[in-house]
């Protein structure tokens, strides 16, 4: 009885898997080729780090990428190991928070020989990869020392450095120094994701000063003295997060945008610093055309730039381990001499931390295209000035006037998108999210010859805090805010009160449980 039943199971198994064995070889490896194509879903788990630009197979469990896909069967495994070496050039390695964790596919394979296995199959292929350090991902580094079998995972990456395409690093000081290793090494990388936590010491750090196709580069936690050269001719996209360094610092990212003709994306976020109040030299305007994307709140740097081409802007900093954001009073008045300079069209437009003040409505009568407006900020509540500067706002995007048959607003005439955020309130009252907010909202939603607001996300996260239209019972209060859900519009409404975690958070947005 149990040998018919084993044999059942085998014709079963082996009827199932023989269209599998039919395909032909090379239709095979064109499936398994586009395998890796398509970003990996990473799964929530301990030894599961997140990436943000490198999503890989984890080198070090079988159930995922081309360890998996070889275990189908034999001619299978043949292709993946041998015919197919794109499927091992995206990768991640990483210790796993518990040593248990680690899924060896064959005895006598420890992490090394598993990482070295996986380069060799990769033959010459372009490596992507994402490589983060065990202190780095724990809670309290100091505490731990950095496991033997990890750094040498690193050093056997730096071998392979002419193979390099996109990586990104997360790793503590502790390794910056093994990085020289690369230079002159790394003449097929294109994006750079380098971030050092806690920061990089200061010195010299010239990896990567000889990368002719670096396109991309992100730089997080380095020191503010560290000098990190790097080619600019083919950059794109450039991000760095580092304290400000007097006014050299302003002098250098002058210098970095001026060298880079290509470069259409730029980040600079500052922390644990005092930005300088006003420039002790003079800086020479820099005029560049392509820069389409700018985020930073280095006043100096802005008011020596002049970007006919830009149409997203971020005026921020960057929080800090829980610090406070540190922007100058005055960011306002920069952005809009920095749209007057240089006539500009802005479509997206997100201030995090500033102060709003009276010029933030002249700012907005400069830029009738734009499309997306967000305000975020972390302090305990809006300052007087910025709620006077919001009511006016709001006022003001209120009114309409008749052009030709139909009926247009006078500010921000084509705004989709309007995005408010609060966080860290404490018993305050968040007073211009009152009925004129709800009011103007009305206005951009009901009328429908007017471009429509299509999306409200409003959050407030605090203790005690109290929000004017959710308690006004007049024509403009909560109910009237949902009705225009019923016009078209996306409302995203999250008031998260920790003193009354059950009344508000997360019951008014547009796709609700009942929708489903």
């Amino acid at each position: 009885m149990k040998m018919t039943q084993l044999k059942d199971i085998r014709r079963d198994c082996h009827a199932t898997l023989s269209p599998i064995r039919r395909l032909p070889a090379e239709v095979l490896v064109k499936i398994l080729r586009w395998t890796p194509k398509s970003n990996i879903e990473l799964r929530d788990t301990p030894d599961n780090y997140q990436s943000f630009f490198v999503h890989g197979f984890n080198v070090f469990k079988i159930s995922e990428g081309p360890w998996y896909l070889g275990q189908v069967c034999s001619s299978w495994r043949y292709i993946v190991w041998f015919l197919c070496p794109e499927t091992w050039s995206r990768i991640k390695i990483g210790c796993p928070l518990n040593p248990e964790d680690i899924r060896i596919p064959a005895p006598g394979k420890g992490m090394i020989a598993l990482l070295n296995q996986v380069l060799e199959r990769g033959h010459n292929h372009c490596l992507d990869f994402f490589f983060i350090s065990y202190r780095h991902a724990m809670d309290d580094p100091e505490e731990l020392v950095e496991p033997q079998e990890v750094i040498q995972c690193f050093d056997l990456l730096l071998t392979h450095s002419e193979h390099w395409g996109c990586v990104e690093l997360e790793i503590d000081p502790f390794y910056m120094p093994r990085l020289s290793q690369v230079r002159g090494r790394v003449n097929q990388l294109e994006e750079l994701n380098l971030m050092c936590i806690p920061d990089a010491m200061p010195g010299n750090m010239d990896a990567f000063e000889i990368a002719p196709k670096l396109r991309t580069l992100e730089f997080g936690g380095m020191h503010a003295e560290a000098d990190t050269p790097f080619p600019k001719e083919n950059l794109s996209f450039f991000s760095d997060a580092r304290p400000v360094l007097g006014h050299h610092t302003v002098r250098k990212y002058l210098d970095i945008i001026a060298s880079a003709p290509r470069l259409t994306t730029f980040f600079y976020f500052h922390y644990d610093s005092t930005i300088p109040e006003s420039p002790s030299e003079h800086h020479p305007q820099i005029v560049h055309q392509s820069l389409r994307t700018l985020s930073t709140a280095l006043g100096p740097l802005i008011d020596s730039l002049t970007l006919p081409g830009l149409l997203w802007l971020t005026a921020q900093s960057r929080m800090r381990f829980g610090g406070a954001f540190d922007c100058p009073e005055d960011t306002v008045s920069r952005i809009y001499h920095l749209v007057v300079r240089s006539e500009c069209s802005l479509t997206s437009l997100s201030f995090v931390g500033e102060i709003m003040d009276e010029n933030l409505l002249p700012l907005l009568r400069l830029i009738p295209r734009l499309i997306s407006l967000s305000f975020e900020w972390y302090d305990p509540v809006p300052s007087e000035e910025s709620d006077a500067a919001m009511r006016s706002v709001f006022l003001d995007m209120s009114k309409t006037v008749r052009v030709g048959d139909g009926i247009q607003h006078t500010l921000l005439p084509r705004l989709e998108v309007l995005e408010l955020k609060i966080f860290l309130v404490e018993f305050e009252t968040v007073e211009f999210l009152d009925a004129g907010l709800v009011e103007m909202v009305a206005s951009r939603c009901i009328p429908v010859d007017s471009r429509v607001l299509e999306m409200l996300r409003i959050n407030v996260h605090g203790r005690g805090f109290h929000v004017p239209f959710i308690i006004n019972d007049s024509d403009f209060g909560l109910e009237k805010l949902k009705s225009f859900q019923d016009h078209g519009l996306e409302l995203d409404l999250d008031l998260d009160d920790l003193e009354d975690h059950s009344s508000l958070e997360g019951m008014y947005s547009s796709e609700s449980e009942d929708d489903d």
